[in-house]
């Protein structure tokens, strides 16, 4: 790579915030120091991360300048400074010079090129055309374009007879200097609209205020915003230039720099009048990057008339006193835009007041539930209780080997069977296991007749998982072919990865596809926390995140959660959720599975989980949709299958038979 080309590289690289010391409002700048004492603000890094801003020296520092600084290289000599850089962080250097592409014709140039960029010749213009200015405005009768004297010296502006940048300097002209916010300066021809950049270029600061709160006037150009601190010369607003039509990411990154130093503003966009629209469609751009970032902003036309600037107006007969009055109609024009802008955005806070809500939106609202009145469950006992299934956070808790997994699969194969989306997310068992749980019910539902007769030797999800089917050939068949030609949109995703935004960010692209939000159910919660130090808080921001997802698209979440054992032997309440901070809160709706039993002694429990079916209770411990229940079913572990106790009553005694046996697989 050619000198030139790594000098561009190392520009554009982002500078490593650990190479920086860090102070109150920003870094300490590597040039003045600013920071570094109690009442320094600080310098701060541009929006890209290529440069380090600092707005009391007025300067801007590289990757190469901190990278220097960082490394003890001196910069006096740029280029061996850069062969230094490249030799400590391995970058291969061309021995020879790109002619065609090189900024610089060849190494005998390179004095030039240390002195631009450590502003040595910029410093020399800035300092010799300011004296040069007095005269030159003497022999213009006391102004220049409408600017007098103080307002020119006030800015800190020069002027020089024969301006040259130092790469053309056979291209001289007569220029007013005016320096920008980074160190560079913009030379403006004085008898023409000839003019010369010397970099970094930059916004121009035209006027601040002392205090920490006010408008900001933005111009186009630096003798546009002169011209205002020349028709109001102590103003209550500040004025920036932003160097032209192209210069709004610039004047972004002044505005966030002043924001960074504690100023608090609204942002005035008077961007030139002209009949092209260049400078209007500018503004817009501009305001709408503003408001993008926060800001308050609003365009204004000063001048009314189509191709005259600010300036034009001020170099007119009585051009103060116009210029004057037009800026005060203009900026009591803003301020009516501003209280618009403000009583918008206290009605985003506020929110709609009733009659508006009734009158815009609550049809809206209605029409929306009525997609859900007849969505049903498929359990017939449940169904009775909640009318019907509602958008909502379902969770469902049990101890292991109640069949939480089986129901919530169970469940959402009957409604993805009634055309709903549904979608089971498992970060436990793998696809194939549970499409063999569901096959396992098929077979079971064929060779029971719907569960109207018992089945000695069921066929298990175990043993189809191990293709060990045997005497249920003919029917397993049967039920792959029923399954196969229900087309039920039924989705279950094996999930790796337990980042909560991964998930949410793939089921929000799925809404924006689907006219029906989806059913989606998670197996389970817990292991959504794993990236977090502290459980509790985690679930937290877990559950509020699946909370706010809801609210947004109407999805209805099915969330898994284990249960404390410490409460194995109780019945099931609220405290036996384990870790799931405020789930009291965060849910619209919380069911409990326990072993339906009047007494819950270690022999009891024991028995009864040996049974065929086992007696299973879903308790609601809470239903924002309506009253809590309890209701019951009778759960065939090795079928994974549930089917309702229509003739549910109170919780069951439980005596033991001595010739209970565990001929089944547990499931869960």
């Amino acid at each position: 790579m050619t000198l030139d080309h790594v000098i561009i590289e190392l520009k554009r690289r982002q500078i490593p915030e650990q190479w920086l010391e860090k102070v109150k409002h920003g870094y300490k700048c590597i040039g003045c120091e600013n920071g570094s004492g109690n009442d320094g603000t600080g310098a701060v890094l541009s929006e890209d991360g290529t440069r380090l801003l600092c707005g009391k020296c007025a300067k801007g520092f590289s990757y190469i300048d901190i990278a220097a600084f960082h490394y003890d290289i001196d910069l006096t000599n740029f280029v061996d400074a850069v062969k230094k850089i490249c030799e400590i962080e391995g970058i291969s250097l061309d021995n020879h010079f790109n002619e065609k592409n090189n900024t610089f014709a060849a190494e005998t140039d390179d004095k030039t090129k240390n002195n631009l960029l450590e502003n040595n010749i910029i410093d020399n213009i800035i300092e010799t055309s300011r004296r040069n200015l007095k005269n030159f405005i003497d022999k213009q009768g006391g102004k220049w374009r409408g600017l007098t004297l103080d307002t020119l010296q006030r800015l800190n502006w020069g002027y020089l007879k024969e301006f040259a940048h130092p790469k053309t300097p056979n291209r001289k002209f007569p220029a007013i200097i005016i320096p920008n916010d980074r160190g560079g300066i913009f030379a403006r021809g004085v008898n023409s609209k000839e003019y010369s950049n010397i970099s970094p270029t930059a916004t121009t600061t035209i006027f601040l205020p002392n205090s920490d709160s006010f408008d900001l006037l933005i111009t186009e150009g630096a003798i546009n915003g002169a011209s205002i601190l020349q028709a109001i010369p102590s103003p209550n607003f500040g004025i920036i230039a932003s160097g032209g039509t192209s210069g709004n990411e610039k004047v972004l990154a002044k505005l966030q720099q002043l924001q960074s130093q504690g100023k608090i503003f609204r942002v005035l966009i008077a961007y030139d009048n002209d009949s092209n629209m260049a400078g209007q469609k500018a503004a817009v751009k501009l305001r709408e990057r503003l408001i993008d970032a926060s800001f308050t902003a609003c365009t204004i036309n000063i001048t009314k008339t189509p191709d005259i600037d600010l300036n034009d107006a001020l170099n007119a007969n009585n051009g103060t006193s116009k210029l004057t009055a037009m800026i005060n109609d203009a900026l009591s024009l803003a301020q009516l835009e501003f209280e618009k802008i403000e009583h918008a955005e206290n009605q985003s806070l506020l929110g709609n007041n009733s009659a508006f809500y009734f009158s815009q939106h609550f049809q809206d609202y209605v029409d929306e539930n009525k997609k859900f009145a007849n969505r049903k469950t498929g359990f017939q006992n449940l169904d009775n209780e909640i009318k019907n299934f509602k958008p909502g956070i379902y969770i469902l808790g049990g101890l292991p080997a109640l069949g939480k997994t089986s129901f919530a699969l169970q469940l959402l194969d009957q409604i993805a069977r009634q055309g709903e989306t549904c979608i089971f997310g498992s970060y436990e068992m793998e696809q194939g296991y549970l499409y063999s749980k569901i096959l396992a019910r098929e077979v079971a539902k064929i060779e029971s007749n719907d569960f109207t007769k018992k089945i000695e030797k069921p066929l298990t999800a175990v043993k189809i998982s191990q293709g060990n089917i045997y005497e249920h050939g003919s029917t397993y068949k049967t039920a792959i072919k029923n399954l196969s030609e229900i087309q039920t949109p039924l989705y279950i995703w094996e999930l790796d990865d337990i980042n909560i935004d991964s998930l949410l960010s793939r089921l929000q692209k799925i809404c924006a596809k689907i006219d029906r939000p989806p059913i989606v159910c998670i197996d389970y919660l817990q292991l959504l926390a794993g990236n977090y130090d502290n459980t509790k808080a985690a679930l937290d921001d877990v559950l509020h995140k699946f909370f706010s997802f809801r609210r947004k698209t109407n999805t209805t979440f099915i969330i898994i959660s284990s249960l404390n054992r410490m409460n194995y032997h109780t019945e099931i309440s609220f405290e036996a959720f384990k870790e799931t901070g405020n789930i009291e809160y965060s849910a619209d709706v919380i069911w409990g599975l326990q072993l339906d039993l009047l007494k819950r002694d270690t022999a009891t429990i024991d028995a009864a989980k040996k049974e065929i079916p086992r007696k299973i209770q879903l308790k609601c411990l809470k239903n924002r949709f309506g009253s809590n229940f309890d209701i019951g079913f009778f759960y065939y572990p090795n079928c994974d299958t549930f089917k309702p106790n229509l003739e549910y009553g109170d919780f069951t005694e439980y005596r033991p038979k001595k010739t209970d046996k565990n001929e089944y697989e547990d499931a869960d």
